[in-house]
């Protein structure tokens, strides 16, 4: 087996952090509402001289325009488990911890053509979702972790493939990134044991003992010399994912960087289910203001980001928000099978389909709902009630040539004893089609239709009113 851990150094600042497109002053508090203080800072922060631990009131002294945003250890547990979910498009066998994830690869290389661009494709993911991560790479889940703490922490490491070689390259790093408790590394540290080959060198009787089986069982887990079994995380059937702002965000443009990144990690968790979505709702929460609901609907279930995020902007375009912005949400109750469309040289009649019903949803969305829309062919032999909109749709009698544009209302022709004129006078090629019906619903027709030119060689469709002799109409024209 093969694991690659993910940490998220700061994940508290980084889970708030991702939503703001410009490096802000930002702190995470938490700590009695009396007296709170800075449990994580960012780096425009820490260089203005806040420092972790420090009081909220005395961070605020040093930085007017500190932005500080209580934690919210739910929040963080919800992230964890959407970016689980997102993690799933690279392995099925997916694993929570504390501050990251653990991913079993094994059976994945190949599919992505090795190790290297397995995790160059992790790197840009994570980075795309506008979070940072350290990655540690070990035949043992503890030992991956242990390495992606230590490069968190800046110590030197080099990830290890090989079970045999595992002891080796554990050997130097120090106990504490075990996490194990302050009374047992105190211990330690009096005896001076402070690396992991130390405490691997001490006889195990005497280890058990003194510092208790569980250290000893978690040394043995470490290097590969007792199971260490993990439970996958299983993603829910349903999507929700909500991402709060550090600022509050006026406009529709300013929205668009956070909801790109939700848009990502979702897509993400839709390519580890091998799913899309048809109907998607967009939520922007604006306080005391109340909400926005932005519905999205595809003709076909869609995952890709980008896409997506197209339509959105189109609608939120011609929307005028109540106030500004403070909090981002998603949601999709059902998840539809996805069948991925591959791009061809040539596209034939599948990726044109395809071509077309995305860009009939980019008009919808900008046009607004009702305002574009298909035709289809009606049961009725009145040429002007020959079509109709969908759903409903039926045949249309064919008798005869007819014409690609009908006009609106059919329009008098000058008619003389020679027949009928049109910027001359027409000759009739083809005809005559007789339509008489409409006699029950109280617009009855009775017409002869003819196929006739012009001297400029003009195709139309014109026809005599039988009711009144004489009286010729134009009613289309050919292409």
């Amino acid at each position: 087996m093969l694991w690659v851990a993910l940490e998220l150094p700061a994940l508290p600042l980084q889970l708030v952090a991702r939503a703001q497109q410009a490096p802000l002053p930002l702190v995470v508090t938490e700590g009695p509402a009396q007296r709170p203080f800075v449990a994580c800072a960012s780096q425009a922060a820490s260089e203005a001289g806040v420092r972790e631990g420090m009081a909220v009131a005395a961070a605020r002294a040093l930085v007017s325009d500190l932005r500080c945003v209580e934690r919210d250890e739910a929040a963080e547990r919800e992230a964890l488990e959407r970016l689980a979910g997102w993690a799933a498009q690279f392995t099925p066998a997916v694993c929570l911890e504390p501050t990251g994830l653990l991913l079993e690869v094994e059976a994945s290389l190949r599919l992505f053509g090795g190790l290297a661009k397995l995790l160059a494709a992790v790197r840009d993911g994570v980075r795309g979702l506008g979070l940072r991560a350290t990655l540690g790479i070990a035949p043992t889940p503890l030992a991956a972790r242990v390495f992606a703490r230590a490069e968190a922490r800046g110590v030197a490491v080099r990830s290890c493939t090989q079970l045999p070689e595992l002891p080796a390259r554990l050997a130097e790093l120090p106990l504490f990134l075990l996490e194990w408790p302050g009374r047992t590394l105190t211990l330690l540290a009096d005896l001076g044991l402070l690396r992991m080959k130390d405490a691997l060198a001490l006889p195990r009787g005497g280890f058990s003992r003194r510092f208790g089986p569980e250290a000893l069982e978690q040394l043995d887990r470490l290097v590969g010399r007792a199971p260490d079994p993990r439970v996958a995380h299983a993603p829910p059937a349903r999507y929700r994912a909500r991402l709060e702002l550090p600022a509050p965000a006026d406009g529709v443009e300013a929205i668009l960087f956070p909801l790109r990144r939700l848009l990502a990690e979702m897509e993400g968790t839709l390519r580890g289910h091998g799913a899309g979505v048809q109907e998607l709702l967009l939520r922007l929460a604006h306080g005391r203001e109340g909400a926005t609901r932005v519905p999205l609907a595809f003709a076909s279930p869609e995952r890709e980001a980008e896409f997506i995020l197209g339509i959105a902007r189109e609608k939120l375009g011609r929307l005028a928000l109540p106030g500004p912005t403070i909090a981002l949400s998603l949601s999709a109750e059902r998840l539809l099978p996805y069948a991925p469309r591959e791009g061809t040289w040539l596209p034939g009649r599948q990726e044109r389909a395809v071509g077309r019903a995305r860009l009939v949803e980019r008009l919808a969305a900008r046009l607004g709902p009702g305002r574009v829309f298909g035709i289809a062919l009606a049961d009725d032999h009145r040429p002007e009630r020959g079509w109709k909109s969908p759903p409903a749709a039926a045949r249309r009698f064919e008798g005869g040539a007819r014409p690609a544009w009908l006009l609106h209302r059919p329009v008098r022709l000058v008619a003389g004893e020679g027949g009928p004129t049109l910027q001359g006078a027409l000759s009739l090629v083809a005809g005559p089609e007789r339509i008489e019906t409409g006699w029950w619903d109280g617009e009855p027709v009775c017409r002869d239709y003819f196929v006739a030119t012009n001297p400029a060689g003009e195709m139309v469709w014109v026809y005599r009113e039988r009711r009144e002799p004489g009286a010729w109409y134009l009613h289309g024209v050919f292409a």
